[in-house]
């Protein structure tokens, strides 16, 4: 028969098997204390965070990987779009107007997911959330700016201080969101479709990239408004579903058939949106439960109201072209 010291240590490693593993490892975060918003929040491999810094050797190599990707790819993009031409002086424009300002809120956007996409990379490398925070930070501005003064030496662009005034707003509203919790209730989101897809006119005047294709681009700050009602309220709005207020624009770097360009119209939204990390289950990888959170900062279609230069419209999936005139 097992002594009862024996038959006591046998329980106890019974009983830590069935436990989480943060509960196995004390070094990581509970899942209650990494969270957005209300939802909980995952690195990419589906981990929590470490409570101090401590890297992983293969996990860093990955993420080392994956960023050196992700900047070639965009880096190659846009040199085919905007750099082809040789170099010239490095000069200063001021474009606060291109655009009819969209392009300020693509710059502000993309300093923000590329901050989060940092900031994620470095704590599934092993960093812990405060220097995750500043350094993913740090890549982020590091990376826009990059941009801005290659714009500088191109021959048709150049170094604009708006353009980087709105990559400092995403980095720091990034920033912001991780001291002040309350704003992780309002998250950037970005839709794009090809403008052909709503019966929109596309760009004719000059060669286009995805990124600043800007008739098919809408920018939108989402709202988790369950987590902004009074407790009484909860019952009658349901915890998925959120708002979202967006602004794009029609007919930029658009010419007409006899060759003069089309004035670039507005357009103000607002319309219904989804929390996916409540829509979507929990997967077994942890991979898969990183996309559902990161589907979070794209808007997909859904019902929206369209007021703007060329009327008011109600879309029932916009921006797909099935609207009704209003």
């Amino acid at each position: 028969m097992l002594s009862r010291s024996r038959r006591t240590l046998l329980v106890l490693v019974a009983a830590l098997s069935c436990l989480p593993l943060w509960s196995q490892d004390s070094l990581r975060l509970r899942p209650e204390e990494f969270r957005y918003a209300d939802d909980p929040r995952v690195t990419f491999l589906g981990n929590t965070p470490k409570r101090e810094t401590d890297l992983d050797l293969w996990p860093t190599l990955g993420m080392s990987v994956a960023y050196g990707g992700l900047v070639t790819f965009f880096h190659f993009n846009q040199a085919n779009a905007w750099w082809r031409d040789p170099a010239g002086e490095f000069k200063v424009i001021e474009d606060i107007e291109y655009a009819r300002g969209l392009d300020k809120l693509g710059h502000a956007y993309s300093g923000y997911l590329m901050t989060t996409l940092c900031n994620d990379m470095l704590l599934e490398s092993g960093f812990s959330r405060e220097p995750a925070v500043w350094i993913g930070a740090g890549m982020g501005l590091a990376y826009m700016m990059y941009v801005e003064v290659s714009d500088g030496y191109a021959q048709d662009w150049g170094f604009s201080p708006s353009d980087a005034y709105a990559n400092v707003a995403g980095v720091s509203f990034n920033l912001l969101q991780h001291y002040i919790p309350f704003l992780e209730n309002f998250t950037p989101r970005w839709s794009y479709i090809p403008p052909s897809w709503s019966g929109d006119a596309d760009i004719n005047h000059r060669p286009k990239t995805f990124i600043d294709d800007y008739n098919g681009t809408t920018f939108w700050l989402a709202c988790n408004v369950n987590n902004l009602l009074p407790a009484a309220a909860d019952p009658y709005w349901p915890d998925w579903m959120m708002l979202s207020v967006g602004y794009g624009i029609r007919n930029y770097a658009t010419d007409d058939g006899n060759g003069e360009p089309l004035p670039v119209t507005r357009r103000f939204l607002v319309g219904l949106d989804y929390n996916w990390v409540k829509i979507l289950p929990e997967a077994q990888f942890g991979f898969f439960n990183y996309l559902r959170q990161f589907l979070n900062y794209i808007r997909l279609p859904g019902p929206t109201l369209e007021i703007g230069d060329d009327g008011v419209r109600f879309g029932l999936l916009y921006p797909f072209a099935i609207v009704v005139p209003l």
